[in-house]
C-alpha cells in the first residue's frame, strides 16, 4: 500500500531546484467527466499519450488504469474535454537515511503554483516523515490541490508560502550533496559526444587521426624531442 503527504513549496525554491535539476516531463491532462468517483482524462507527455480511468481501491488509495492512445487520437480527444491542466515534474534525490521518493510539480496552468509530494510504502512512513525546513505549509487533506479538481475550477485559492534564508541555505545544501554524482553523469556524458563527434571527423576526412606518437623499438629520439622536456624541467 502507498502513502503519499503534499506540500506547498516557494516559487523561489522550486525555481532554484528546476535550474539545478531540470525538468523530467511536462504534463497536460484534459479531464472528460465532472461527476465525482468517475475520473476520465487524457494524459499528454513528449513522447506517449494515455486514456486515464481514475478511482480508489478498497484500502482507499488513488488506482490508474492506463491504455495508450495514438497521439492523434489524444490531441483529438482534448477537444472535448472540459477542463485541463499542465505542469512539470521532476524528481528529487533521495534523502540521506530515507527511501522514499519525493517529486516536484510546477503547475503552469490553468492556475500557477508549485506542489511537492512524498510517497511512503505505509502509514507508519508517512507519519514518522521529518518534513524539511524548506516544505511549505502541507495540503494533504485539501481537496482543492487535486488534479481534477484544479482543472475543471482553476485555483480558488491564494496560498501564501513563508521564504526564508534558511529555507534556501537548506536546500542549497540538498543541492550540492547530490552535485557530485550530477556532474560526473555530465562529464562522462560529454565525453561520450565528443569521441562520436571526434570518430565521425575522422571518417568524414575532416580530421586527421590521432598520431601515434610511440617511438617505434631500436628508433634513437630526435635530438629536438628530447631537448623540449629539458628545457621546460629547466624553467
Amino acid at each position: 500500500m502507498k502513502n503519499t503527504r503534499r506540500f506547498l513549496v516557494s516559487p523561489c525554491i522550486a525555481r532554484l531546484i528546476a535550474r539545478d535539476r531540470g525538468v523530467d516531463r511536462q504534463v497536460v491532462e484534459g479531464h472528460l467527466s465532472s461527476q465525482s468517483g468517475k475520473d476520465q482524462f487524457i494524459r499528454l507527455a513528449a513522447d506517449q499519450a494515455h486514456f486515464v480511468l481514475s478511482g480508489h481501491d478498497p484500502a482507499g488509495d488513488v488506482v490508474e488504469k492506463l491504455a495508450p492512445l495514438p497521439r492523434e487520437h489524444a490531441e483529438a480527444l482534448f477537444g472535448l474535454c472540459i477542463g485541463q491542466i499542465s505542469y512539470d515534474r521532476l524528481h528529487l534525490p533521495l534523502q540521506s537515511g530515507l527511501n522514499h521518493q519525493i517529486q516536484l510539480d510546477r503547475v503552469v496552468y490553468p492556475s500557477s503554483f508549485d506542489l511537492i509530494t512524498a510517497e511512503f510504502d505505509n502509514d507508519q512512513q508517512a507519519e514518522a516523515f521529518e518534513i524539511p525546513i524548506w516544505f511549505g505549509p502541507e495540503v494533504t487533506s485539501e481537496f482543492l490541490y487535486e488534479w481534477r479538481y484544479i482543472a475543471l475550477n482553476g485555483l480558488q485559492t491564494n496560498p501564501e508560502v513563508p521564504l526564508s534564508s534558511q529555507q534556501v541555505e537548506a536546500v542549497l545544501d540538498m543541492l550540492d550533496r547530490c552535485q557530485p554524482t550530477a556532474r560526473a553523469n555530465n562529464v562522462s556524458a560529454a565525453d561520450d559526444v565528443i569521441v562520436a563527434l571526434s570518430r565521425s571527423l575522422e571518417t568524414s576526412g575532416l580530421l586527421k587521426a590521432t598520431m601515434d606518437t610511440t617511438i617505434p623499438h631500436g628508433v634513437e629520439p630526435l635530438a629536438e624531442a628530447t631537448a623540449e622536456p629539458m628545457k621546460r624541467s629547466a624553467q
